[in-house]
């Protein structure tokens, strides 16, 4: 099954490292901040999520979406630190090991992506303020979370023979294989095992932010202000994508809707989504029917990992000691 492998890009005027600003690297004066949280054995600092907080702003800048009220901008940015410093914690804790040839190859796949050096990439995220250092260090982490996915996740997934064969005989498959489809996505979260009360107040959550969105509200700024997903800091962006990438619990509401609509609360495992359709546009079949089963696989097998992803994230959130400043 092939590995979903996340690299860094260079987009928007930004440093993106699986969809969040990069934040840089502090002196050793850090251990003299303010603690914000600590998270197992390690902490969170001030100057660390001044300086993420600093990235994110660039980048909804760059791409021209409203930052939210600061409150809740660093909300949202402190939920995505924590759950950064808890898969590294896991990463150490399984033993992965990212050597620096690791490194050099995966910043070169980067430049090569971006059809550029790794020379001129270095100078394009010096100029944003991160050194070679710090940049190869962002990487670094980058890896060791995408191989503790991979050996935590990916390893004990698979797609069988019959789900692809029950996928391609669907009416949606049939109907829509021959499109793409842009989607933006605002996440309610629930807990690993969600109470009654759980349950009623992210309802009641994901119907005030719909009813908002009724009223006219960016979507994007409502993805910023309000969700917990791993897009909610580029404004619920998921990007184009084939019917197979979308989760099945959108896909069948997809059948239905044209560009602009939004639909929700969509009610998951993981907690209730509100879904926009900012663009449909044909793609048209390619390939033979082996060329087209073999896509499926691969696509189905992405859904399921992203899906797992964000279930396992919730559950290390669950296990974790995550022990706020008071003033937080």
């Amino acid at each position: 099954m092939k590995k979903w492998v996340k690299l860094s890009l260079v987009l928007s005027g930004a440093i993106l490292v699986n969809g969040s600003a990069i934040a840089a690297t502090h002196s050793n004066e850090q251990s003299l901040d303010h603690i914000v949280v600590i998270v197992n054995k390690t902490v969170i600092t001030q100057s660390e999520l001044d300086e993420a907080i600093s990235k994110i702003k660039q980048q909804l800048t760059a791409t021209h979406t409203p930052t939210p009220p600061p409150a809740i901008l660093r909300k949202q940015v402190l939920d995505q630190l924590i759950n950064r410093k808890l898969q590294l914690d896991m990463a150490d804790t399984a033993g992965i090991h990212i050597t620096d040839a690791d490194v050099t190859k995966a910043i070169d796949t980067v430049a090569k992506k971006n059809k550029i050096t790794p020379e001129k990439l270095y100078s394009a995220v010096a100029q944003q303020g991160l050194s070679k250092e710090a940049y190869r260090k962002e990487i670094h982490n980058e890896m060791a979370i995408n191989r503790v996915e991979q050996q935590m996740i990916g390893g004990k997934m698979a797609i069988t023979e019959q789900e692809v064969n029950d996928f391609m005989r669907s009416p949606t498959w049939l109907s829509y294989n021959s499109k793409e489809y842009h989607l933006e996505d605002i996440l309610i979260a629930l807990p690993e095992k969600p109470t009654v009360k759980d349950l009623a107040e992210a309802k009641a959550r994901a119907d005030a932010v719909l009813a908002k969105l009724h009223r006219g509200a960016s979507f994007s700024e409502a993805a910023v202000a309000d969700s917990s997903g791993s897009k909610a800091l580029q404004g619920g962006d998921l990007g184009w994508r084939k019917l197979p990438e979308i989760p099945s619990a959108f896909a069948n509401r997809l059948v239905t809707m044209k560009a602009n609509d939004i639909a929700g609360p969509i009610q998951t495992p993981n907690g209730y989504h509100i879904i926009r359709v900012a663009g449909i546009r044909s793609v048209g079949m390619q390939g033979s029917k082996d060329a087209q089963r073999k896509q499926v696989q691969e696509l189905l097998y992405q859904r399921k990992y992203e899906e797992a992803v964000q279930s396992w994230t919730m559950k290390l959130r669950s296990e974790s000691y995550i022990n706020m400043h008071p003033e937080n």
